[in-house]
C-alpha cells in the first residue's frame, strides 16, 4: 500500500539562528514520504544564507513579510503532500515523529488530524521545561472551547482534505489562528486521534509571538467571536459562549500574573469571574486552573507564579483568596502525577509531603498514593 506523503511547512522569520534545526529534524524522518517546504516570510538576517545548503533537499519561497498565517497558507498552496505538519522555525521534531502518528490516519477516515505530547525546552534546546500530554481524542469541540487542553501546530499532522474544506489559517487572528483551525476542523465533525509521547520540541524564545500576551489575548477573542458569531451552532455549544470567554480571560490573567504585568492580569480576572460567576466559584476547577498553568512551563518559578497570583487578587475574587494553601498543594499533586508519567519516580518523591499538606483531602486519591508507594520503592 502506498505511503501518503507529508508536507513538513516551515515558515521562518529572521530565526536564522534557529532554522536549520528545524530543517535538521524535518530531513531527519525515518517516515520515508516527507516534503520539507521553507517559507522565509521576508527574513532580513542570514536565513537565506543558511537554508542554501538544503538545495535540491527542500522547496525553498521567498516572500515580502506577510506574517505568519500566510507564510504557512504560502507552504500549504506550494505543498504536494496528502498530510501537513506546520513546523515553527524555532521549535523541530523527533525523528521518529512521523512513523508514530501517520499510521494512525489508515482505514479512519473521520481521523482530520492526529496531534502528539510535546515539550517545552529552552533556547539552547537542551533542558526540558515540561513535558505535557494531553490525552484527548475523538469529538473535542466542546474541550477545545473550554480550553480543557492545547497543542501547539507541530504537534499535528493534518489532513489536506481538512484544510481543503474548512480552509487554511486565518492571517486575521494570527496569534491564535493554530487553535482557530484545530476549531474549525472540530466543528466539521472531524475527530482527533493522539500518540501519548513528547513527539515535538517547542522551544520558549524570549522574543517569540508567543510572549506577546496583549495581542494574543487580542487574537483568542477575534476568534472566539467569530465562532460565536455562527447563526447555525447548535444550542448545547452556544450555551458555552460564557464559559468559553471565562476561561481564555483566566488563561491570559495568569500569563499577565507570571510576567508581572499585575494590571492587566486582574483586569483579565475580574472579567473571567463577571462573564462566568459559576466557574468563579467552582473550586476544583479553579485549583486546577492554577496548578496546570505552574506546571506546563514553569516549573521551576511554579511556586512564585502562584504567590504573584494570591498576592495581588481583585476584591471580587472570593472564592479564590480561601485556596491559597490548596493551590500549592495542588501544584504539587500536578507536579507528581506529570513526572511519574514520564516515568521519574525518583522525582515524584518531593513533591509528595508538600501534595499532602497543602491539599490533605488528596490521601484520597488512589492513584495519587499509589504513584507515592511507587516513587519511595524505586
Amino acid at each position: 500500500m502506498t505511503q501518503p506523503c507529508v508536507s513538513i511547512v516551515i515558515p521562518t522569520y529572521n530565526h536564522d539562528r534557529f532554522v536549520c534545526d528545524a530543517i535538521d529534524s524535518a530531513l531527519a524522518q525515518t517516515y520515508p514520504e516527507v516534503e520539507v517546504v521553507v517559507v522565509d516570510d521576508g527574513s532580513t538576517d542570514h536565513t537565506r544564507d543558511r537554508v542554501t545548503q538544503y538545495a535540491g533537499r527542500i522547496i525553498y519561497i521567498y516572500q515580502e513579510n506577510k506574517g505568519l498565517s500566510e507564510a504557512r497558507n504560502a507552504g500549504v498552496r506550494a505543498a504536494h503532500g496528502e498530510l501537513f505538519l506546520f513546523l515553527d522555525a524555532d521549535d523541530r521534531i523527533p525523528a521518529s515523529k512521523l512513523a508514530l502518528q501517520v499510521p494512525l490516519f489508515e482505514n479512519r477516515p473521520e481521523l482530520g488530524l492526529v496531534y502528539s505530547g510535546f515539550q517545552y525546552v529552552d533556547e539552547s534546546g537542551i533542558q526540558v521545561l515540561g513535558v505535557v500530554r494531553p490525552n484527548k481524542q475523538g469529538q473535542v469541540l466542546r474541550d477545545l472551547l473550554r480550553r480543557t487542553f492545547f497543542f501547539p501546530p507541530g504537534a499535528a499532522v493534518v489532513r489536506r482534505e481538512c484544510l481543503n474544506q474548512v480552509g487554511l489559517f486565518d492571517p486575521v487572528c494570527s496569534s491564535a489562528a493554530d487553535t482557530d483551525l484545530w476549531i474549525r476542523i472540530a466543528r466539521a465533525g472531524y475527530a482527533f486521534g493522539y500518540v501519548d509521547e513528547p513527539l515535538f520540541q517547542y522551544r520558549v524564545v524570549k522574543d517569540s509571538m508567543s510572549r506577546d500576551h496583549r495581542k494574543q489575548a487580542r487574537h483568542e477573542l477575534i476568534r472566539l467571536e467569530k465562532f460565536f458569531s455562527d447563526t447555525e451552532l447548535p444550542d448545547d455549544i452556544k450555551k458555552l459562549q460564557p464559559e468559553a470567554y471565562s476561561v481564555l480571560h483566566y488563561e491570559f490573567a495568569a500569563k499577565h500574573f507570571s510576567a508581572g504585568q499585575i494590571e492587566l492580569a486582574q483586569g483579565h480576572l475580574q472579567q473571567a469571574i463577571a462573564l462566568c460567576p459559576a466557574l468563579a466559584s467552582d473550586k476544583e476547577w479553579l485549583l486546577e486552573w492554577i496548578a496546570g498553568f505552574a506546571l506546563e512551563r514553569y516549573p521551576d518559578t511554579a511556586h512564585q507564579i502562584i504567590d504573584s497570583i494570591f498576592d495581588n487578587l481583585p476584591p471580587e475574587a472570593n472564592t479564590l483568596r480561601t485556596l491559597r494553601r490548596r493551590a500549592f498543594g495542588r501544584y504539587h499533586v500536578a507536579a507528581a502525577f506529570s513526572e511519574h508519567q514520564n516515568r521519574h519516580l525518583k522525582n515524584v518523591r518531593r513533591h509528595i509531603l508538600p501534595a499532602l499538606l497543602g491539599d490533605p483531602g488528596i490521601i484520597q486519591n488512589r492513584g495519587f498514593i499509589s504513584i507515592a508507594i511507587k516513587s519511595l520503592l524505586a
